[in-house]
């Protein structure tokens, strides 16, 4: 519209050429014509006869204003795409942007999915594998230890000694590592030196205490358990009281009847082993050989534990070595007399003589009287 204006006043100014020269005051202060003023001279132009000088004047002013409008229109359309390109190429960017970041997305979130679902099948399958294996483990480990026993079963109960000596698994090792170190050969113990390990040995009896007694146990290892149990806590009652010249001079001469040992949800006394559970439960004579009662008399106190593995060997290695050692037995082709374990526990060795027969290296014939030793109740150390 202002170019229109503009227009106009260049055609006023034109057409009034002379009298703008000459009153160039006036031309600055006289009015501008109005749109509609223009359009009416327009009108009034064509409608009248005019000079040649007023059709050229006519014919610019038209292409003039159809100048103007066609750069008006043409600005107009600038100014729709202008304002419209914005919003069409923000659209555009914007779901450019959003639908691969979405699709990117949800790939990923797939992709994830699948690799969590992998890792839980694999971890799956590891765990299925380790709970096969360890299954089979352990079985083959009850299968062994089955074979084992039977093993050990139909070995011990023959007698042959072809068996090797050694510790029962775990429950006996404390205490064998003890008596190899602190018994000799000779079965003398050392009680000074066994007073300052004694929680060694308590932490011994404190398994003793803590193991039932299972009915599925073999014999052997029923009754090489007992016999270690006699002999720990017969240890265990001089280191109480130790120093001490004798197990005599504890609990008035009588210390076999105190009942302070508990095994087996049990509390028993050392006669209770011995007299009650050992010798009517196992019938074996060859048990007198094995328990020890910290005596000088009394048979040697084995330098090792006893399992169901050694039990047949040292039964009979001990029981021939105490007859035949002449610091417990003397017997001769002409004297006979024994140790007086032989005289309270009669009835366990049936005929005496038979029985001595069995072990000792000289004969004792049928006309010979047989007679009993005194016992020396001195410490064995």
């Amino acid at each position: 519209m202002k170019n229109i204006l503009y227009i106009s006043v260049l055609l006023l100014a034109f057409s009034c050429g002379g009298e703008a020269k000459t009153d160039n005051n006036s031309a600055k202060t006289a009015s501008l014509p109005t749109e509609t003023e223009q359009n009416q001279t327009i009108s009034d132009v064509k409608d009248t006869p005019i000079s040649k000088e007023g059709k050229t004047k006519v014919l610019a002013e038209s292409k003039i204003e159809e100048e103007v409008t066609s750069k008006e229109t043409t600005a107009d359309l600038r100014v729709e795409n202008v304002s419209s390109k914005p919003i069409n190429s923000s659209k555009s960017k914007t779901e450019k942007n959003t639908k691969p970041s979405t699709v990117k997305n949800e790939a990923e979130a797939k992709a994830q999915l699948e690799a969590e679902k992998a890792k839980s099948l694999a971890e799956k399958m590891h765990l299925e594998e380790e709970m096969k294996k360890a299954e089979e483990a352990k079985q083959a480990k009850q299968a062994a230890a089955e074979k084992a026993r039977k093993e050990r079963e139909n070995g011990d109960l023959s007698g042959s000694g072809n068996s090797k000596p050694t510790s029962e698994a775990g429950l006996h090792d404390e205490f064998d590592t003890l008596l190899k170190k602190y018994v000799s050969s000779s079965g003398k113990v050392n009680y000074k030196g066994l007073k300052n390990v004694e929680s060694k040995l308590d932490s011994y009896l404190q398994k003793l205490e803590s193991t039932i007694i299972q009915k599925s146990w073999s014999r052997n290892k029923e009754l090489a358990f007992w016999i270690n149990a006699y002999n720990a806590y017969t240890i265990k009652l001089i280191l109480k009281n130790y120093p001490v010249k004798s197990i005599m001079d504890l609990n008035n001469g009588k210390p076999w009847d105190v009942k302070w040992i508990k095994i087996d949800q049990k509390t028993l006394s050392l006669n209770n082993i011995e007299n009650d559970i050992i010798r009517p439960k196992f019938n074996e004579p060859r048990i007198h050989f094995a328990v020890n009662c910290a005596a000088k008399s009394c048979p040697p106190l084995l330098n090792k534990a006893w399992t169901s593995n050694n039990l047949n060997t040292y039964f009979d290695r001990q029981t021939k070595s105490f007859i035949n050692n002449s610091n417990y037995n003397s017997i001769t082709s002409s004297n006979i007399e024994i140790s007086k374990i032989f005289d309270w526990y009669g009835k366990d060795f049936g005929d005496l003589r038979t029985y001595l027969n069995k072990y000792s290296n000289t004969q004792i014939s049928s006309g010979t009287s047989i007679n009993f030793k005194s016992y020396n109740w001195d410490l064995n150390n």
